[in-house]
């Protein structure tokens, strides 16, 4: 306990560093690592001074995000939610705003998220209205203004030169920050979507952070990419199909958890 303690006040100590540690490089103890439970992001919201009620809103909005990701797994077979998850204890970690945390947890709703009518996750009046009332009409502005940011393979390098488009400082955070969770799993590493190396995506990105004023994202996103220089003993583990997949029960199964919801049990339907 007293070890798990002293971890998490060096966190805080790293967290708490001001703009002027451009430089300073951040020893594998002190790099944060992003939650993957909600359990745990609770944990960390707390513990960072977020309000009760602003906990208790994440926590409703978690239920809505495993609904509408139930079952799907990224290209490296972690579990969606988990990655979910991660995204928002990013965001928790280099900000305080409740309602950028809940955009990273709901970064992929119109790119792979179910929607109650059965239909693509594309933004139909339909969907938007539905997650409207979900997570707010703010959250799912952002949401919407996320999947319009391409940052992709070169998308980072293209941004520097070309500069961040005036009032998408917000969004351009939002996804370096979903880039830790990236790097922090070293999902990366075992399916490089980027390519056989992240040198200069790495690079762009840190940039970027400092651009925005946010030295210790900056340093977290360095970091993590100096653990890649290391990493080539995973290239035999490489997934050789890098796309995502989506498991569902067998019709059986199915019908079963249709029975068990009929009869009041506690089956939840989205």
């Amino acid at each position: 306990m007293q070890e798990y303690r002293s971890r998490w006040l060096r966190q805080r100590e790293v967290a708490g560093k001001p703009n002027n540690v451009r430089g300073d490089k951040l020893t594998k103890e002190d790099l944060f690592v992003p939650r993957q439970t909600n359990t745990a992001l609770y944990i960390q919201l707390y513990e960072a001074g977020y309000p009760l009620a602003d906990i208790a809103r994440v926590q409703k909005a978690y239920r809505v995000c495993c609904a509408m990701f139930n079952g799907r797994y990224r290209k490296t077979g972690r579990p969606f939610i988990c990655h979910a998850v991660g995204a928002a204890s990013s965001v928790a970690h280099f900000d305080k705003s409740v309602d950028l945390v809940l955009a990273a947890m709901f970064h992929a709703a119109y790119d792979g998220g179910q929607y109650p009518d059965g239909k693509s996750s594309r933004r139909t009046d339909a969907h938007r209205k539905w997650l409207e009332q979900k997570i707010g009409p703010r959250v799912e502005g952002l949401v919407a203004r996320v999947v319009g940011l391409k940052f992709d393979t070169g998308d980072p390098e293209r941004i520097v030169d070309k500069g961040v488009p005036a009032g998408d400082e917000d969004i351009l955070f939002l996804a370096l920050a979903h880039e830790v969770d990236d790097l922090a799993d070293g999902g990366l590493a075992f399916a490089p979507k980027y390519g056989q190396s992240i040198r200069s995506r790495v690079a762009a990105c840190a940039t970027l952070a400092r651009n925005l004023g946010r030295e210790n994202l900056a340093a977290t996103i360095e970091g993590y990419g100096a653990r890649y220089e290391t990493m080539a003993w995973a290239a035999p583990l490489q997934e050789t199909k890098l796309v995502g997949f989506q498991m569902t029960p067998n019709l059986r199964t199915y019908i079963k958890l249709r029975r068990h919801k009929l009869r009041g049990e506690s089956i939840e339907v989205l």
